[in-house]
């Protein structure tokens, strides 16, 4: 405890200021809190998931976290308590992220190329996106202006594609300065850039966006 093993998932709990992060070794997926100095405060047990593949925070600062290998959604509170939990499987088919908005919980589907939104009782509500628009997603996030950005490096390069919350497609967009090999995650900064991982270059690249939201 306190320590990781292959790091993959981070998210921030901004009521608290704590960290929670998602490792994994040669078992599934396990859960823990930080403070933002790095100070070990508490593991959480997530026996019930076995890759978390997306992490994201309630507006309530509660832990939103999807399996891929059962498509899940589950809802956890600091505590640790599990407060409530979706199955998503009937309408995807690998989860690889997951952003929320208000009610609406947004989940990457790598293999459907597509983002599959539910409300929070996990009613299916919407899909945006498609092939060879979002091929092979595994990043997203939605703007203060409530625009859905989804990231993909389909064939070496980072693309994006802008949406409005309704699924209408506003804008696309490359970086064609590097060529990239498996990005993943999207995050926008408080200064409106977009933020990826190219998993393969280790690089962190941080992108001037180049559309009015």
């Amino acid at each position: 405890e306190g320590q990781l093993w292959y790091p993959r998932k981070v998210a921030v709990i901004r009521v608290s200021g704590k960290y929670v992060v998602c490792d994994r070794g040669n078992e599934r997926s396990r859960m823990q809190i930080f403070t933002k100095n790095g100070h070990f405060i508490k593991k959480i047990a997530i026996r019930y998931i076995d890759i978390v593949a997306g992490l994201a925070i309630t507006q309530q600062g509660n832990i939103v976290a999807v399996d891929s290998v059962s498509p899940t959604v589950f809802c956890i509170a600091e505590t640790g308590d599990l407060i409530k939990w979706f199955d998503c499987s009937d309408y995807m088919r690998e989860p690889s992220d997951i952003a929320i908005n208000g009610k609406e919980y947004f989940v990457c589907d790598f293999k459907g190329h597509c983002v599959v939104v539910f409300n929070e009782e996990g009613q299916f509500m919407r899909r945006i996106g498609c092939e060879n628009i979002t091929n092979y997603p595994n990043g997203i996030d939605i703007s203060d202006a409530g625009d859905v950005l989804i990231g993909d490096s389909h064939g070496n390069r980072f693309h994006v594609a802008v949406f409005q919350r309704d699924g209408s497609l506003i804008g696309e967009f490359e970086c064609p300065y590097v060529k990239v090999s498996r990005c993943c995650g999207l995050k926008i900064t408080s200064e409106g850039y977009v933020v990826t991982l190219a998993k393969n270059n280790h690089h962190v690249l941080v992108l001037n966006t180049l559309y009015i939201a």
